[in-house]
């Protein structure tokens, strides 16, 4: 699947059933019920979504928009379904069921963002490997027209409420990665010193990384 922008229709509340309708062949209905209830208490309700890619065919997993964010002007995106299928950390080997988000202000418009969560998940439903804390893809080149982001970047949902990290329901664990739109120079940096180092820079400088629009940290 392309990185390139595109333009999108979108799909109603029909996403959420069919989610739940999927989910329930996995025997876990109920929970994915609850972490529905779980993510708009924290995102707000969803508004609308998207069930295909760019050439209309169907997906294993939704990408949905909510109507809020971690603070004012801002709204959330996410997969949603993708948690269906554990996926197997390269790290510890365990099985994790996860979700991919994607944060920026109300203002920015859909653009190219589908396609960027679709495109991940995808890649992690492929690899059958949960995506972890530090993970990068990219660079790809421009990742939205007029823009300097060209890489993403994962980490943990820092914006948010510690609570909203990990979802917990009957022993079953979901996890939210946030993928954050990346520079060039801030991957290479990523690749020659680590996350961590990467991490303890965004620390400092304390970009704005809801901000699409943004300039390198470097």
């Amino acid at each position: 699947m392309s990185l390139g922008r595109k333009s999108w229709t979108t799909t109603r509340m029909a996403l959420i059933s069919s989610v739940l309708l999927a989910i329930e062949v996995q025997g876990i209905g109920g929970k994915m019920n609850n972490y529905v209830q779980f993510l708009e208490e924290h995102l707000g309700k969803i508004q609308y979504g998207w069930s295909t890619d760019d050439k209309g065919e169907s997906l294993p997993f939704q990408v949905v928009k909510y109507s809020g964010g971690p603070f004012s002007g801002t709204v959330t995106y996410s997969t949603l379904g993708l948690s269906n299928q554990p996926l197997r950390s390269p790290v510890s080997n365990k099985e994790i069921r996860q979700e991919i988000f994607l944060v920026t202000y109300s203002s920015f418009g859909d653009k190219n963002i589908p396609s960027i969560l679709q495109y991940v998940g995808l890649n992690a439903l492929r690899n059958k490997q949960a995506i972890l804390r530090g993970d990068l893809f990219g660079p790809y080149g421009e990742l939205f027209e007029a823009s300097s982001l060209e890489a993403l970047y994962v980490t943990i949902p820092v914006y948010f409420p510690d609570s909203f990290q990990t979802f917990i329901s009957d022993g079953s664990s979901f996890v939210q990665s946030w993928l954050v739109p990346i520079t060039r120079e801030e991957s290479d940096y990523i690749k020659k010193f680590g996350w961590d180092a990467f991490e303890s820079e965004l620390e400092v400088s304390d970009p704005d990384l809801v901000d699409f629009g943004r300039k390198s940290i470097f």
